[in-house]
This record gives C-alpha cells, structure tokens and sequence, in this order.
C-alpha cells in the first residue's frame, strides 16, 4: 500500500494550533487536474504528518467526509503497541477511526501518522471504501479498513484531533489523487464479470492494483484470488496472512488469495477495496507480492482488515493478471479494477548485475514532499533468510533508530517494539532458500526534508509465503535526509537480481515538467 503512485493536489502545514483540517472543493481540485492532465482521477490518497498538543504518548486521528455528522462510519482496525495485539471493530459511529499520531509526551520535535486510500472516491452509486497505514513513531502501529455509509461522491475531507486538542504548528497534511498517468488499464464493471489484465505492457519496474470489489458469493464476504499467465494451480501463490476481525487476530498460511472483499449478502451497496503490489514483474526471478484489504458491513455483522506477503513459484514474467471471487462466480457491477506500472518517479534504481555489500543513495534532491524506498533483494546468508538494515546520513549509533512492530506467520499476529534497532526490512530470502525467492516491501518518509521533527518512517514489507511485517519507524535525527545506506544484517553480500528504487513524490506544481512520463505514460 505504501508504493501509491501520488499527485499531491494540495497541502495544508499549520501556523496555529487547530483541532482539525478540511479540505475543501475537491472535486474543483481534481477536475483541474483531470483536465490539465487528460486523466479520469478514481482514487483519493491523504498523507498525515502531525502532531497533538495533548498531554500523551500518542492520540487517535478521525476522520469524516462532506461534513457529515451522521452515525454512518464504520471501521476495523488492528493494532500492536509493544508486544500486545489488539483488533477493535465499531458500528455506526460520527467519524472513522485513522492511525494515531504522537502527543505531547513524545517530545517536541516527533511527528508521525499515516497514509490512507479511498478507492472509486467520486462515484455516487455505492458507499465509500478507506484503508490506513500508519502510526505513532515506535510507540503504536495500525492498519485499518473502514466505510463511509454514503453514496455521494467525495467533496471534502475533515481529519480531527482525536481528543479534542489541538494539532501543532507544523503538522502538515496532503491531498492527493493517484496519479493515472501510470495507468495500464481499468476495468470498471457495467455488469457482473471478473477483472482480466491481459495486455501488460513489459518493462521494469512494478504493477500495483487498486481494487473496490463485491463478489456475488452469497454470503457478506468472499476472498479474491488472483492467477498470472493462466497459470490456475493455487500451490503456485503461497502467502502468508494476518487479519484483524472484531475483537480478534489470526495469521494463516494460503495459496492464491490475496485479499478479502464484500459478499453478496453483506449491507447493500457496501464494497470492499484491495491493494496489491507485485514486484520486479519481469525480472526472471519469482515476483513477489504485498496486499493490503478489507470491508465493513453490518447486516452479517462482519468486518475485516487484512495483510498479507507472498509470491508466484515461476520466473515467467507477468502479461496477464487475472482477480476473481473465491466462492463467488464474478464481481458485482459497480466493481473497479485499476492497474498501474510504476515507479515513475524514480529519483535513483539500481539493479545489481553481481554482489555487492551495501546499496548508498547519495545526494538525495531535497525538492519532494516524500520519499518511498522499494526493496526486491536476496542475500548470500547461509540462511533461509536475512534482515536488512538502514543507516540514514551516515548516522551509525544504533540507538538513534526505533520501531514498534505490528506482523504475521503463518499462525499468529504478534507486535514488538524496539528503541534501538535498524533493521526496518527483515526477512528477505538468504542462500539457502529456494533459487529465485526475494522478498523486500517499501519504507515511506512523509517529509524527509524537514529540519524540525525527527525522521517519521511507515514500512510495509515482507517475503514468499512466510511472514508479512508493518512497522512505525524512527530516526532521531532531525537534518534534511540526504542520504540512505542499506546492508545485510548478516549477509555479507546483496546477490544479484536485487533492486532498490527511490522515488519521489510531488505535489502538482512539482518539477520536473517531464515527471511522470519518463516510461512514456
């Protein structure tokens, strides 16, 4: 979910202390954009980067739409602070719960929060569909899956302090689209089917799929499979998966699913949404895949936020990409598929051809609101897996580096916290893994240029059917990053195939004027 490719329309950084932040005119904003650029924006992404006055190691953001003050929210969430996992589910509430950001207690210069996605945000034919990432630095991390009970399309979006305080000076929030310059193809349902890619394009890079679906199971939630080159045998897709449903946690070991969507017999009107990110789709390696799912309904009472990390036993490259219900025939009509080729944005790729001991990104330009690091590697460990750790502008006091964990096995969710640990990537594949496994994910920096807060990180990464990890990161350094350093935990080496890309992102008046185009989009 981290790996969205992201056209920042507006930003909102604070002079004075508020208890919440509107944006208001979207649909002006968007169609600006739609017409300068001649794009069709479907999907809605918001950045949070803030802080709470309040007298507390971290408080909960919330969320509403168009104003609305009705008791027509609805969420799932799943949470791990410290070592305790927790998953919460709320009916009928004024507002939806986000991933929570630092208080006061934190200290004046922590910042932190979250990413969050609305999928098929302009239609006025169904409800609306949110999934978060985020949290506040190493003491909480969360995702979640929620629903907005309206019909209307989107036209503003009001995010509050959770506890009636303020947010700082200096909290900074973004509005953005996903960009559709990056688009392969959209299938958008006019009647029941599946989603069918069959022409992708080939090149480097990644494909990412965004999805708002309901499958016509009868029953108020399917599992959505998907299959790449015809290839239908499910031991080919193992995954591993962590769900957060109601008041409890579970991880599982699957073959072909790779998400969790609305039934038929769930709440009318109600869809699910997904987020699938497939890696290095062309290398001759196995691709690897992260997801990120879930839906709210109320008539079965169910709801579902799940992750999940896995991959395709074959070095076939991808040209065609199939979704379909697991027990369900087809999609309902009103259900979006979009398929996107990325990264576009790359501020620096390297591709190893033979071992090396670190990846460096030197000279990190300073003229992005935020950095994503994408890492496809494998290392020479006589292990079946490595950690990978970061080293940020040269910084090589351990201590200096904190996260709270939030991740999955094949048996359980679990959580951990660490205030002296730079393995921000752990579990890629080492040598004595199967030949062609990597494993990897992305590490997003809201605003890696500011001089004021210490470093905020969100990592969403994993490998091939074992274990998937979130994480709520922390530098303590408070300088522009100007230069990120990747290792082996143990290695020594990166094999070769690995592939570690920075990209940027901009907001809409960002330079260069060629962005966004540079794989002819």
């Amino acid at each position: 979910m981290l790996n969205l490719p992201i056209k920042i329309l507006k930003t909102i950084q604070l002079e004075v202390e508020t208890d919440q932040v509107t944006f208001d005119n979207i649909d002006d904003l968007v169609a600006e954009w739609d017409a300068e650029k001649n794009v069709t924006s479907r999907h809605l992404a918001v950045i949070i980067d803030a802080r709470s006055i309040d007298v507390s190691n971290y408080v909960t953001n919330f969320l509403r739409f168009n104003g609305s003050l009705a008791m027509d929210y609805f969420y799932q969430r799943m949470s791990g602070v410290n070592a305790a996992v927790t998953a919460g589910r709320t009916d009928g509430a004024n507002a939806i719960n986000l991933p929570p950001i630092p208080g006061a207690n934190a200290g004046a210069t922590i910042f932190g929060g979250s990413l969050f996605l609305v999928p098929h945000a302009f239609n006025t034919t169904n409800h609306k569909t949110v999934l978060a990432m985020g949290g506040a630095y190493e003491q909480v991390m969360e995702v979640v899956a929620a629903r907005w009970a309206s019909a209307d399309a989107i036209a503003s979006v009001t995010i509050l302090e959770g506890l009636g305080d303020d947010f700082t000076v200096g909290s900074i929030f973004h509005l953005g689209v996903i960009d559709e310059r990056y688009l392969v193809e959209e299938i958008d349902l006019a009647a029941d089917g599946q989603a069918v890619f069959d022409n992708i394009p080939q090149g480097e890079g990644d494909l990412l799929t965004i999805g708002y679906a309901r499958s016509d199971r009868a029953g108020v939630e399917d599992e959505v499979l998907h299959s790449f080159n015809d290839d239908t045998v499910a031991v080919n897709y193992p995954a591993v998966s962590g769900e957060g449903r109601g008041a409890a946690t579970a991880g599982a070991g699957v073959n072909q699913e790779c998400a969790m969507v609305s039934g038929d017999n769930a709440t009318a009107l109600v869809f699910g949404a997904l987020v699938a990110l497939y890696s290095q789709y062309t290398k001759g390696s196995y691709p690897h895949f992260l997801t990120t799912s879930g839906y709210h309904e109320s008539t079965g009472a169910t709801g579902e936020i799940r992750t999940m990390s896995g991959g395709r036993l074959n070095i076939e490259p991808i040209n065609k990409l199939v979704f379909e219900p697991n027990a369900g025939t087809d999609f309902k009509a009103g259900s979006l598929f979009s398929l996107y080729r990325i990264p576009k944005r790359i501020i620096e790729r390297v591709k190893l051809t033979e071992q090396a001991t670190d990846i460096t990104f030197n000279n990190i330009p300073q003229n992005f609101e935020a950095l994503i690091l994408h890492v496809y590697a494998r290392t020479d460990r006589v292990a079946a897996d490595d950690n990978l750790e970061i080293w940020i502008n040269g910084d090589a006091v351990l201590g200096h580096y904190d996260i709270q964990i939030l991740y999955g096995t094949v048996a359980v969710v679990a959580a951990g916290r660490n205030t002296a640990y730079n393995q921000w990537i752990s579990s890629v594949h080492g040598a004595t893994a199967a030949a062609h496994l990597f494993g990897g994910g992305s590490i997003f920096f809201p605003h890696y240029n500011k001089t004021d807060r210490e470093e905020h990180a969100i990592v969403f990464h994993g490998n091939v059917g074992i274990v998937w990890y979130t994480r709520s990161c922390r530098w303590e350094g408070t300088a522009a990053i100007t230069q990120i350093q990747i290792t082996p935990w143990v290695g020594p080496n990166f094999m070769p195939g690995s592939v570690f890309e920075l990209e940027g992102i901009l907001r809409k008046e960002g330079l260069p004027p060629s962005e966004g185009e540079q794989w002819g989009a």
